[in-house]
């Protein structure tokens, strides 16, 4: 009897689980991958639990008729090997996803899913691997147990407790690492984007928005331009709308803060009409050119593209090439710039963000850039300064944004900003031109832009416009 409880029950854990496992696991990486959480990765989850738990009672029902150390260990072996490789995975990778140490605990955690723990390490979501294990066997397990129970054979024998209270135990310390890594990492504070029925609204602190200085020079009444740009210049553009929109009933349908990414696609669409920007990307311009619109930069001030990491990294520093080579990957590990012995975790935005096109501009120029891996790319800004804030498990990180972004709007105090060849990015060194990655930023119009559009990119280089844009914290492109 015991011979065939070990057979039957080892058959399904050894080779038709895995296989399984192998099978589900495609769709919850295609989730992963894709950062699809939320509702469809809890009924996915909540799915294969059932699913296995189902299985698990069937298993139990047909072929363990008899209570005995082999039946309960089947319950308990497999979720109890999968979270001690969980701890282990924490404590050596300090907590870090991308920590060689967390891939190759991940990789060898379970011999028989190498293949489905490949590519949860290659879409850079390894913790996801665990996930998987963790709600399919315990799904598996569950299920025996209830066949146990109905059979009146889950009594609480000696082997049952010491399984049961050795799962819990791990399953605390799991849980209890998880939440400490999660809370290591500053809640979101990014700008907060609001539909509404023609745009999103942005909704930041007033204390970011500035009065102007005297009646505004500019009003619209009627056939005022819409208006879009990045999040980063939203505070310019809100506040002269504040003013200079003020007399137009329902004025926000004639503002949207939709990334510069959308920005661009809304201009060349003729969604919009002016947009307050970074300079555009090569794939951006040629995007216009296909559809006949010629995009015109007129520049209204001047920013800092400036490199963060965390306060407790030791440099301070670092030279134009260094920042290239540590993008291009030629540089990996922080020792070689006199830091700590720790990989460089070297944060990436995506392809048409503003500050992606500043970096291949102004920085990068003809050197190409690293393929970042999953957890090294940030699809926006507020996410990259989380990412570099968090204090322990990504100390070793540094990524890029534009001066006030970092440092007013989604400024963090576990976060510095490097000096780049010894120049510190203040708003002296950016007027002058001393600091090395200093940038224009612009309202881009195009050609079919109406007299109204070009009253208001007129406004902007007045002094009513240029003091608005120092008052908010930029620095202006004139000073009067």
């Amino acid at each position: 009897m015991l011979k065939k409880i070990f057979t039957s029950v080892y058959t399904a854990l050894f080779l038709y689980i895995p296989i399984l496992i192998h099978i589900a696991g495609l769709p919850y990486a295609e989730l992963s991958a894709y950062n699809i959480d939320g509702l469809a990765a809890v009924l996915y989850s909540a799915f294969l639990l059932l699913l296995f738990a189902f299985y698990g009672y069937f298993w139990g029902k047909k072929f363990i008729n008899n209570i005995s150390f082999t039946a309960h260990f089947a319950i308990f072996a497999f979720v109890i090997y999968t979270l001690f490789c969980l701890n282990l995975a924490f404590v050596l990778s300090a907590w870090q996803y991308s920590s060689e140490f967390f891939n190759l605990i991940t990789f060898f955690s379970n011999p028989l899913l190498i293949v489905a723990n490949f590519v949860f390490i290659f879409i850079g979501k390894p913790i996801y691997s665990f996930v998987l294990q963790i709600i399919i066997y315990g799904g598996f397990g569950a299920g025996i147990a209830l066949a146990l129970w109905k059979k009146e054979l889950l009594k609480p024998t000696k082997h049952l407790k010491k399984l049961a209270s050795i799962t819990f135990i791990l399953a605390v310390c799991g849980t209890a690492q998880w939440a400490y890594r999660s809370s290591m990492f500053l809640p979101s504070n990014t700008v907060k984007l609001q539909s509404l029925s023609e745009g999103r609204w942005f909704n930041q602190p007033d204390e970011n928005l500035k009065d102007l200085r005297g009646e505004p020079a500019l009003v619209f009444i009627n056939n005022a331009p819409k208006i879009d740009g990045a999040t980063a210049l939203c505070p310019i553009f809100y506040s002269a709308h504040k003013a200079i929109y003020a007399k137009i009933k329902e004025s926000r349908k004639y503002i949207w803060c939709s990334t510069t990414p959308h920005a661009y696609e809304y201009l060349i669409n003729g969604e919009t009409e002016l947009i307050f920007a970074a300079a555009p990307s090569d794939e951006q311009m040629q995007t216009a050119k296909e559809n006949g619109v010629e995009l015109i930069l007129t520049p209204i001030g001047k920013e800092a593209f400036v490199f963060l990491v965390n306060k407790e990294n030791p440099i301070n520093s670092l030279s134009v090439q260094n920042i290239k080579d540590i993008y291009s990957g030629k540089i990996k590990n922080w020792r070689k710039l006199g830091g700590e012995n720790e990989k460089i975790l070297a944060f990436q935005r995506d392809e048409n963000s503003g500050s992606q096109a500043a970096m291949q501009k102004y920085v990068m120029k003809d050197t190409p850039f690293m393929k970042p891996m999953k957890e090294e790319f940030h699809g926006g800004m507020g996410g990259m300064i989380e990412g570099v804030a968090n204090y322990r498990n990504a100390k070793n990180a540094v990524g890029y944004s534009f001066r006030y972004y970092a440092a007013v709007m989604n400024g963090s105090e576990n976060i510095k900003l490097l000096d780049i060849d010894g120049i510190t990015p203040s708003i002296e060194n950016i007027k002058s031109g001393a600091y090395p990655f200093t940038a224009e930023f612009y309202i881009v119009s195009t050609q079919k832009t109406s007299h109204e559009g070009r009253q208001l990119i007129e406004w902007f280089l007045s002094e009513q416009g240029q003091t608005l844009v120092k008052d908010v914290g930029y620095v202006p492109l004139k000073e009067f």
